[in-house]
């Protein structure tokens, strides 16, 4: 009989021995599927505008790398108390965060903090507008509110809650609320009004208020609370309080609603989170920015820094060393249907005309028509490669076309509302942007100041109709024209008028004999 407390404490070392260690398999397993989750993410980002990978998954990381720790620690410790943080980990939390991930489509962030409020106006989400974006949402002194998965581009939000149907009735026995067995809503419109400490209901009312305040693509994001440890149709009390959440605008899915996770796969890591590449136009769009990337001697050549260059020439010079821009853009285009609208065009070669080196203005040749001169696809790859330290693709779709930004009436899609938001765009960039929306076409740009001032603007109308959202990439950086110093560029000058046999606008008389000048 002596020996039978020690005989209970060894067991019950083995016990939490073992629990410690099937912990630390599970933390492992969590683990190791959410590197996997992260390897995906930087392939199917790869070359996007923003290192938007790093931000989705670091914060569910961090507390699993936390978890992990704390669990490796305890089963190497003989410390009494390891046993205790084994059995308060959180990885029970954890674990039904990323099965919520797992069947949840295109996920903009897990365990996202967003702005609590109070709200003024209605801010912008995190999601997919035009770009994936962070919006506007930042933790504040006001106060912080963790969403555990965003998807759907933004307009899902998911809460997860380890509330016990047992804890939930010691909730409401605490605050002596009995709800009765009727069937009429009035007793959950009580719990709805009174101000009761009922935690569920509390972070229902917080997640719907929350929600309420931001806004992705004109619409108010879905709230969604996850309850895996819920049972529903087993007390009438517990039914009542789950109503309460729905009245608050919540969505609720209790565990008999959720069914297992489904295993990590790579189709469901496209499921989860689909690269943006994947819906691109079969014809695309390029703007005046990437036609001079196509161009510019940054991208094609190692150019040295020169004592005349700009900061923004030497930037873009280190740059280009650290990544060539055509590593990124040749892959986007692949064997795509190339375009731009005329005004992209004729923008494009003034600027060349007017700065770009002898070798800029061969490429710009090549990758448009300009002369009557007819080359082959082939042909003009031929002579890109040339001028290239980089294998151009032999798919590379040369020359790129010129449209009509009104091509086919397609501008006749937009209300006049929308129409009045694409005028504060200046051209050539509205006609770019304006042509690929209206023909449904995406457009590639390096221009990504002008995509977030477009995203404010369209999410300040009440809605788009049956309009999609442009389809837009763009790439993280630019390359300019190398260009000539200045003191040796020749600067355009345009007739007014028709002078096609004699100038009658003074033109010639002012700069025919500067040799700095090119009259056209």
């Amino acid at each position: 009989m002596d020996n039978q407390p020690s005989s209970d404490a060894a067991q019950d070392a083995v016990a939490k021995s073992v629990l410690s260690e099937e912990l630390l398999t599970r933390a492992v397993s969590l683990q190791s599927e959410l590197q996997r989750f992260a390897n995906h993410l930087r392939e199917a980002y790869d070359g996007y505008f923003q290192n938007m990978p790093m931000y989705m998954y670091t914060s569910f990381a961090s507390e699993l790398r936390a978890e992990l720790d704390s669990l490796e620690k305890a089963t190497q410790s003989t410390d009494p108390l390891a046993s205790h943080r084994v059995q308060s980990t959180n990885l029970p939390f954890l674990e039904p965060v990323w099965d919520t991930a797992k069947r949840s489509r295109d996920i903009v962030r897990l365990r996202c903090p967003v702005s609590a409020g109070p709200f003024k106006k209605q801010i912008l989400a995190p999601g997919t507008r035009i770009v994936r974006t962070q919006g506007e949402s930042q933790p504040s002194q006001s106060g912080s509110f963790i969403i555990d998965v965003i998807a759907d581009g933004g307009h899902s939000w998911y809460k997860v809650s380890s509330m016990t149907n047992k804890r939930l009735l010691f909730d409401l026995a605490k605050e002596a609320v009995y709800l009765g067995d009727s069937d009429d809503d009035e007793d959950a419109q009580a719990v709805l009004q009174d101000d009761m400490d009922i935690p569920l209901l509390k972070l229902a009312r917080r997640l719907a208020s929350t929600a309420k305040g931001h806004r992705i693509q004109t619409k108010t994001p879905v709230a969604i609370l996850v309850l895996p440890r819920i049972r529903e149709r087993e007390h009438p009390e517990i039914d009542k309080v789950l109503e309460a959440c729905r009245q608050l605008g919540v969505s609720l899915l209790c565990s008999d609603d959720l069914s297992p996770a489904p295993p990590l796969s790579d189709s469901l890591l496209h499921t989860m989170a689909p690269s943006p590449k994947a819906n691109f136009s079969e014809v695309l769009n390029l703007d005046t920015s990437l036609l001079v990337t196509l161009a510019s001697d940054f991208s094609h050549t190692n150019v040295a820094k020169q004592p005349w260059f700009s900061n923004s020439h030497n930037d873009h010079a280190d740059l280009e060393s650290e990544q060539p821009m055509l590593s990124l853009v040749y892959p986007m285009l692949g064997n795509h249907k190339l375009v731009a609208t005329k005004e992209a065009v004729e923008t494009f070669f003034h600027i060349t005309d007017t700065l770009a080196t002898e070798s800029e203005k061969a490429r710009a040749h090549l990758i448009l028509c300009r002369s009557d001169v007819e080359k082959s696809q082939e042909q003009r790859v031929k002579e890109l490669n040339l001028l290239s330290i980089h294998e151009v693709p032999l798919c590379l779709q040369l020359p790129i076309s010129v449209v009509d930004m009104n091509e086919n009436g397609c501008q006749d899609r937009f209300t006049d509302p929308i129409k009045m938001k694409l005028k504060s765009i200046p051209n050539p960039g509205r006609s770019v942007f304006s042509y690929g929306w209206a023909s449904e076409r995406t457009t590639l740009t390096c221009n990504s100041v002008v995509i977030k001032q477009l995203e404010k603007d369209l999410e300040q109308l009440p809605t788009l109709g049956d309009l999609p959202w442009p389809s837009i990439w763009a790439f993280p950086s630019s390359r300019p024209f190398v260009g000539i110093p200045k003191d040796t560029r020749k600067r355009v000058r345009k007739h007014i008028g028709d002078c096609s046999v004699t100038c009658t606008c003074g033109i010639d008389e002012l700069y025919g004999r500067l040799d700095n000048i090119t009259i056209v």
